[in-house]
């Protein structure tokens, strides 16, 4: 495992790119902070979403004075993605897993074609 490293962008389609994986991880966004932080252990950069979904969850809000709580029908998340290399998936994984302590999550993993510098 070659972590860190520098993705190298071309101005042409490049052969090394072809063996880029691209994770997205679901999680709460109590558990944002110890998820950057072990990816940036291993020297990975991270983009970070802003997401809503209709899930099994619902997500519960109180009003006040006695009125009760409703339920939303969506439940706030963040989605932590970057790019690294082929070999560096399943390390990666186990570190998010890590850093998850105990909490569920969904990692979404797919093939990166290309990275062109425009």
């Amino acid at each position: 495992m070659n972590l860190p490293f520098e993705v190298s962008y071309s101005e042409k389609p490049s052969k090394q790119s072809k063996g880029m994986k691209r994770l997205a991880v679901i999680v709460k966004p109590e558990k944002l902070d110890s998820m950057i932080s072990s990816l940036r252990e291993l020297g990975l950069e991270a983009t970070i979403y802003d997401v809503r979904g209709a899930g099994k969850e619902k997500q519960r809000v109180a009003s006040g004075r006695g009125s009760g709580t409703s339920d939303l029908g969506y439940t706030t998340r963040k989605v932590v993605a970057t790019v690294v290399k082929s070999d560096d998936v399943d390390p990666v994984v186990e570190k998010m897993k890590t850093a998850l302590a105990g909490d569920k999550a969904v990692v979404m993993i797919s093939q990166v074609d290309d990275l062109v510098m425009l």
